[in-house]
């Protein structure tokens, strides 16, 4: 008998791409939608297609709320994808294929995402690359507190060579506002990093970091090739690193009076049009 898998989604007024998600996916053995009290109608949709959900408010540790997820699946395998990324049928094919193998001796699989940014394929730019999303069910924990996930899997790491294919970014006014909302719990990862800079020291991280990103990105991995797209999205991944830091600077150096605290943000998933 083979080893089960369950999909875990992170959701938040995704009821228009649902349909395609769950029909996309029917093959695996389950499905857990982690609902951040969506107001659209997704719960609606998730029991249409009979798919497990548990609601969570969204917040800026992530690595507690999949570990929570975890704790939820019943299968022996987790694969954590969002609603706007669809596993391939080459990677299907390789995931059904370990689940009925008696000598897979991996704890997690790394598996390649290939992201589309204003509907293109960006080949190219370190956009697209391998990514940690498959995990063996008691072999892996989520740890410290940040927006993105940092897990810490006890065994060996495999590769699998088929991909999932990721549309995060329909336009950029969606883009810009889901940046400048994750950027507010980034910047406690440069606290964490640098403490309090000087003056001087956060304007040379400032002049520095962001060139140094783009550079690595657009010329040295040829974010180039992938013409006017491949150039607006490097410039936006740029724009975020200049965000990221000067909210830094914004909180702990400057120590703005006028913030707002976390839970008082404006939701990003109310602007977004599919």
């Amino acid at each position: 008998m083979r080893e089960t898998i369950c999909l875990v989604s992170s959701s938040k007024n995704e009821s228009s791409v649902l349909p395609k998600f769950f029909e996309h996916h029917a093959w695996a053995d389950e499905m857990l939608v982690m609902d951040s009290f969506s107001t659209d109608g997704s719960i609606d949709v998730c029991k249409k297609y009979g798919r497990k959900f548990h609601q969570q408010e969204l917040a800026g540790n992530a690595n507690i709320r999949l570990n929570l997820a975890m704790s939820l699946c019943k299968n022996d395998w987790v694969f954590f994808i969002d609603p706007d990324e669809f596993i391939s049928d080459e990677l299907k094919e390789e995931i059904l294929s370990f689940l009925s193998s008696k000598d897979n001796r991996y704890a997690a699989y790394e598996t390649r995402r290939i992201n589309y940014f204003m509907d293109k394929r960006l080949e190219n730019g370190g956009w697209s690359g391998y990514s940690l999303k498959l995990f063996r069910k008691g072999f892996v924990e989520f740890k410290g507190d940040a927006y993105h996930e940092k897990p810490f899997v006890n065994g060996q790491i495999g590769r699998l060579k088929g991909s999932v294919h990721h549309y995060p970014s329909s336009n950029i006014y969606w883009m810009l506002q889901k940046l400048n909302y994750i950027s507010e719990f980034d910047l406690n990862e440069y606290y964490n990093k640098f403490g309090v800079l000087t003056e001087r020291k956060f304007k040379w991280l400032l002049l520095t970091k962001p060139f140094k990103n783009f550079w690595k990105g657009y010329i040295k991995k040829k974010g180039y090739k992938d013409g006017l797209h491949g150039f607006i999205y490097a410039a936006l991944i740029w724009a975020e690193d200049v965000i990221r830091i000067c909210k830094y600077g914004e909180k702990f150096i400057v120590k703005n009076p006028n913030l707002l605290p976390q839970d008082k943000l404006s939701d990003p998933w109310e602007c977004r049009k599919r």
